[in-house]
């Protein structure tokens, strides 16, 4: 059976009389190598066909649906047609000639993808797959028309009928209609990466933009070179994404697996719907992913209906609207904590409206306290009723103690509408497995109900890469050092700035590697300047962030630093096991680990290395 992302019973439901027989069609007719949407815009303009069906060997091929009756049609040639309306005669684009203009518009989109066109011989230049478009009448049987005076409107291999699409229709002779419909023929299956550029090209909203970068001519331009998977949603995402109906859910995905795009996928889908006065809130715990998700959105034209912020920065807006007293001041050490008790007791209290938000969105909330949740749950309006929860208990690295709890006691109602996404696409093979083997003893798979907090086991996608490199230097200052060296490499070898990063346990650390930096006119941005407040995502440079800061970020090069002082001699050995598992994620390609001394972390990475090594020698 045909995949279609959007899932069935959605695509059914949107359908009207015609466009249901066609999906029934494609239903019962193509096997499960076939991917179909319906009705979504595709392509940089957001044109919108009826049906997009992508076939790795077939193809891609465009249709157009119309559910006119034969009494409906007037007069018409191969470029317009007259329909008698209960509005009276009007005239319409020929569905063919639409359906081949989207078709061509994106074929044009494409051919400016090197690694979808012919490189050289008598086809430079063509795409590598087929491609084509066409009609499906509905209502329309060839015995309601001469078939020669229809053929010459409608060319047979071009407009399949109602006669195409009944029950009786053998699967193998509908798929045979179709294939007419492409412009040329010839023998040739798309690979896995070469599909999803495909997808990339058609659909914008499931490309994943890299982290590092936020240049948005690069992102609209459809000369882009997509380097891995890792660029677009793959289909289990995308159907997650495209299917999230209403209510409240709840996705348990591993560090990777792209839970903060289905997130900016909803936004984006949900915005549509909503009102200045009552926005989309977007809600994670660190300052540094909610400068970059709302980077992002905004990056994809998000107004002020949608609203990104901290948990902490949200209480402040609420303590000013509201006139809430709190009662520590803010250089208290305490402050934040007393800040969202604050807000906690006043929605108990109904000083707060509950409701505001046409729908709520958090993400990270694995960091949420359980009265954080509770009062975020009440700000959904209840029509909607439309509150998604990210969670991953392996990267709760801010709760105070660990936890496992049911989300109907925060008000979280999500029992037979959870979601689990097991496979890492962010690290290489190498990186994961290190992580893996580091952290393992947090990492066994614990499964619970639809309600419950659940820890799920990473799978590696398989994309391949460097091993991890540990080096160990004489000092603090000799690591500055050769850090500053080790990101002078990358440049030379062609990285950009925004696609480094250096990770550090606490800001303190960070001085002695900016003075290093700086010595060598590399551009940077510091957590631990004292005129730091956030940073310029857009700006190029290297960033330089706490672990705790760096969830949810990524970078192609990861280089963290000091290990040697990891665990803090405040923290449980556990705690500072999770938070350098959460660190070592963050690099999607290269992750370069730093020490200049030894300690009980060094020695577990040490070990870890050894198992690494060893792993891909004997798959060598």
């Amino acid at each position: 059976m045909a995949i279609f992302p959007q899932g069935m019973t959605n695509v059914e439901r949107r359908c009207n009389t015609g466009e249901r027989k066609v999906f029934h069609a494609l239903k019962r007719c193509l096997g499960d190598d076939y991917i179909d949407w319906h009705n979504v815009p595709i392509g940089q303009k957001g044109r919108q066909p009826d049906f997009v069906i992508l076939s790795p060997r077939r193809g891609l091929l465009l249709l157009e649906v119309k559910d006119w009756k034969p009494s409906t049609l007037g007069r018409a040639n191969t470029h317009q047609i007259e329909l008698q309306t209960e509005r009276g005669l009007i005239r319409v684009d020929h569905p063919i000639q639409q359906a081949r203009a989207y078709a061509l518009e994106l074929v044009d989109q494409m051919k400016a993808d090197p690694l979808l066109v012919v490189q050289e011989g008598t086809y430079k230049g063509k795409l590598i797959f087929p491609f084509g478009w066409g009609v499906a009448l509905s209502n329309i049987e060839r015995r309601h028309f001469p078939q020669d005076q229809f053929d010459a409107i409608f060319p047979s291999n071009r407009t399949l009928l109602r006669d195409d699409l009944g029950e009786d229709v053998q699967p193998d002779v509908f798929q045979e209609r179709l294939a007419e419909m492409f412009t040329v023929h010839f023998p040739y299956t798309l690979s896995l990466p070469q599909r999803d550029r495909i997808r990339w090209h058609l659909f914008p909203e499931i490309r994943v933009a890299q982290q590092a970068s936020l240049d948005l001519e690069a992102e609209s331009s459809p000369s882009v070179v997509l380097p891995d998977l890792m660029q677009v949603m793959d289909l289990q995402q995308e159907h997650i994404a495209r299917t999230l109906g209403e209510g409240h859910r709840v996705i348990h995905g591993v560090a990777g697996s792209g839970k903060t795009m289905i997130l900016i996928f909803r936004a984006e889908q949900l915005a549509a719907a909503a009102r200045a006065d009552k926005p989309i809130l977007v809600l994670c715990y660190n300052r540094a992913l909610c400068g970059r998700i709302e980077a992002m959105l905004r990056s994809r034209g998000a107004d002020e209906r949608i609203v990104v912020r901290t948990f902490h920065a949200w209480c402040e807006d609420l303590v000013r609207t509201y006139q809430l007293e709190v009662p520590l001041s803010r250089d208290h050490e305490n402050y934040y904590e007393s800040l969202a008790q604050t807000v906690c007791n006043a929605a108990d209290r109904g000083l707060v409206p509950t409701g505001q938000y046409t729908a709520l969105l958090i993400d990270e909330a694995h960091d949420f306290e359980d009265a954080w949740l509770r009062v975020a749950a009440k700000m959904v309006d209840p029509t909607t009723n439309s509150l998604l929860v990210l969670y991953d208990d392996a990267q709760s690295i801010c709760q105070k103690k660990r936890r496992t709890f049911n989300f109907a006691s925060v008000g979280i109602q999500a029992k037979g509408r959870t979601s689990i996404l097991r496979v890492n696409y962010r690290n290489t093979a190498e990186i994961l497995a290190l992580s893996v083997y580091f952290a393992q003893s947090l990492l066994e798979e614990r499964t619970a109900g639809d309600e419950e907090v659940q820890t799920v086991r990473p799978t590696s996608a398989g994309r391949r890469g460097p091993i991890p490199v540990l080096v160990e230097a004489k000092t603090h200052f000799e690591e500055a050092r050769l850090i500053a060296e080790c990101v002078e490499r990358y440049i030379a070898d062609g990285k950009a700035l925004n696609e480094i990063a250096v990770l550090c346990r606490t800001r303190g650390q960070m001085k002695a590697i900016e003075q290093a930096l700086l010595r060598r006119k590399i551009d940077h941005q510091s957590m631990g300047a004292e005129a730091f407040r956030r940073f310029d995502w857009t700006k190029q440079s290297v960033k330089l962030v706490t672990m705790h800061s760096a969830k949810g970020l990524e970078f192609p090069v990861v280089i963290i630093a000091s290990l040697n002082v990891m665990p803090l001699k405040t923290e449980a050995l556990e705690d500072e096991i999770r938070l350098l598992y959460v660190a070592m994620t963050r690099a999607t390609r290269d992750l370069v680990l730093f020490c200049h001394g030894s300690s009980t972390i060094v020695e577990r990475i040490r070990k870890a290395l050894h198992e690494v090594q060893a792993k891909f020698r004997d798959a060598a």
